[in-house]
């Protein structure tokens, strides 16, 4: 590994700046996931639990569900287009290159999801990738109208998965409730519905307690799950969002040049996402379990677009300005992203499951978000540290070099 400090030379401060943001929105976001059963956070509803409880999903749900991952998508896109950019002007392919990078990054999300944390985003951004790489071919305007399309189809098929969930759903045969059963036994008897009494009580068992192969089942039945979803609905607004990135790199959005175009974005788009969230976490407090709860996770993804656009412009002028706290940190969790990523699910996998403490179902979703900020100080420890010693950060050392 390269030794020396990490140099900003060739880098945008306000990209890096804007990758530690989103990871630590994301990790907020995630905490839930990491200590609770997924069938009970599906769905947006904040309409039952403790009151405190339901505060803190009322927070999450209005300042950063969707919208960290959707600024993360827009950076993702960005990134890519800088790279073809720079090696294109450096007389070098390509094609192979960014190729050979998402089947790398595809290979540690598998890694991450099977044997990790089965919320992983690195596979699905590895799709992601081989499905813009050809399409950076194209003008930036057809990039953003493709992207702008993507996140429409995105919201329309959230709302026909979301409707059609809710039309099917029924309470389970009490005939068929079993909570003592395990493994296999617990996913044939809940005929592989996650949201099963049967199913979530020997998925809580498997993560908590083990044994390895009930606890690799559970995450990789759930990952599977997650992969169907993305492909027919939240991937496509990643790939969206993704998009609007690529073109954003096109038109030198975060150049210093284009300090008035950022402010008409940002005062476009993030007012109008904030009120559309406030909207939909309103709906959520009073009405998940309904049609205009389903028709509010549609425009959650909406305001998710609209404030991520918004926030990066909006954080990018900050930035440039000099007024930005912890700036420094800040940047050096975006310059390490790939790590930092994984170290947060490092980090709370080994609270939450069978082979840490042990705390999966045991801690409130209060406890979990407010475990996430803890977690985040830790990572931002670590590549502080590291970054005063190394280049870059382990993981992207080996991503650069496999």
């Amino acid at each position: 590994m390269t030794d020396g400090p990490l140099q900003s030379s060739g880098r945008i401060l306000a990209i890096d700046v804007l990758r530690g943001i989103a990871l630590l929105g994301i990790v907020v976001v995630n905490a839930s996931i990491f200590g609770r059963p997924l069938a009970e956070l599906v769905g947006g509803g904040i309409d039952a639990g403790s009151l405190a409880d339901r505060l803190t999903r009322l927070f999450v749900v209005v300042v950063a569900e969707f919208k960290f991952v959707s600024l993360f998508s827009l950076l993702f896109g960005f990134g890519l287009a800088m790279q073809r950019q720079r090696r294109l002007a450096a007389g070098r392919s390509f094609a192979w290159f960014g190729v050979r990078r998402m089947v790398i990054l595809g290979i540690f999300g598998m890694i991450h999801a099977i044997a990790i944390w089965y919320g992983d985003i690195l596979f699905i951004y590895a799709g992601i990738g081989l499905l813009i790489l050809p399409l950076l071919q194209l003008g930036g305007t057809t990039r953003l109208v493709l992207g702008i399309l993507a996140i429409g189809w995105s919201t329309l098929a959230i709302a026909g998965l979301n409707g059609l969930t809710l039309a099917m759903q029924v309470p389970p045969d009490p005939s068929t409730v079993d909570t003592s059963l395990r493994g296999w036994d617990a996913v044939f008897s809940a005929s592989f519905d996650p949201s099963h009494p049967n199913w979530i009580a020997a998925e809580t068992a498997a993560l908590a307690s083990g044994p390895f192969l009930d606890a690799t089942l559970f995450r990789s039945l759930t990952w599977s799950f997650s992969l169907f979803f993305a492909a027919f609905s939240f991937g496509w607004h990643m790939l969206g969002m993704a998009l609007i990135g690529t073109w954003m790199h096109e038109v030198g959005l975060f150049g210093s040049g284009a300090a008035d175009r950022r402010r008409r974005l940002a005062v476009s788009t993030f007012p109008l996402g904030c009120l559309l969230s406030i909207a939909c976490g309103t709906i959520f407090w009073w009405a998940s379990g309904s049609a205009i709860g389903v028709m509010a996770q549609s425009v959650q993804m909406i305001s998710a677009a609209l404030m991520a656009v918004g926030g990066a412009m909006l954080a990018a002028r900050l930035v440039e300005a000099g007024r930005v706290p912890g700036v420094r940190i800040l940047a050096s969790i975006g310059r390490m992203s790939l790590t930092a990523y994984l170290l947060e699910s490092l980090i709370f996998t080994a609270i939450t499951v069978h082979w840490g403490l042990g705390w999966f179902g045991q801690l409130s979703i209060t406890q979990l978000v407010g475990l996430a900020f803890v977690v985040y100080a830790l990572v931002a420890v670590f590549c502080v540290v590291w970054t005063t010693r190394f280049r870059m950060g382990p993981m992207e050392w080996l991503w650069r070099t496999a």
